[in-house]
């Protein structure tokens, strides 16, 4: 299986032991990357990928949808420069992940005006903006998908409540012989979809 890094960390592999649990049977090579499968040479059978759910040539089936919205540490709710309104956010850093528009967007639909998107440090990689974000760096936009451990354990909070649909989801990807096996027919049955 392959998957982005992030997503492997902090969504597939909370949920591994409970699959491992239902199917003992089934053996699984995780392989954690940025780079797409071709299922051709690369030993790979299975993917999942965030983006628009068209691949060429792939079976893909939507696992999940996502919003993005402001993260930041408890620590960065307090004292003197306390993030108390969007317009706060000219006293303090902002993460980045690989592009600055998001945070252009969810400024201009905050309404908030004079703040510089584009300034603070670019993260590429999106457990590792969570993890700046938890450590107090900073203030992330992060996809709920990936943020949901933190924020139920408190070492994140959401300190404005705007967040918007992410333009992309999570698509379970392989090739279309694939899809006609017997390991493929959860997705059918909606094993996934299931899983907490």
């Amino acid at each position: 299986m392959s998957a982005l890094p992030s997503f492997t960390s902090r969504w597939l592999i909370p949920r591994l032991g409970r699959f491992l649990n239902d199917h003992p049977d089934i053996n699984i090579l995780i392989n954690p990357s940025r780079d797409l499968s071709t299922f051709s040479d690369d030993g790979v059978d299975v993917g999942i990928r965030y983006g628009k759910g068209k691949y060429p040539g792939l079976y893909s089936e939507r696992l999940l949808a996502d919003d993005i919205f402001t993260v930041c540490s408890p620590a960065l709710m307090k004292g003197r420069k306390a993030l108390r309104k969007p317009r706060d956010l000219r006293h303090h850093v902002l993460l980045h992940d690989d592009r600055y528009g998001d945070w252009q967007t969810w400024l201009l639909a905050a309404g908030v005006k004079g703040i510089d998107a584009t300034r603070g440090p670019i993260i590429i990689d999106s457990g590792m903006l969570i993890e700046a974000a938890v450590e107090g760096h900073g203030i992330a936009l992060a996809r709920g998908v990936l943020a949901a451990n933190e924020l139920s354990e408190g070492r994140l909070v959401r300190p404005f409540e705007l967040r918007s649909p992410a333009d992309y989801a999570y698509y379970f990807v392989c090739p279309q012989g694939t899809a006609e096996r017997q390991i493929l027919k959860h997705l059918e049955s909606g094993y996934y979809a299931k899983l907490p």
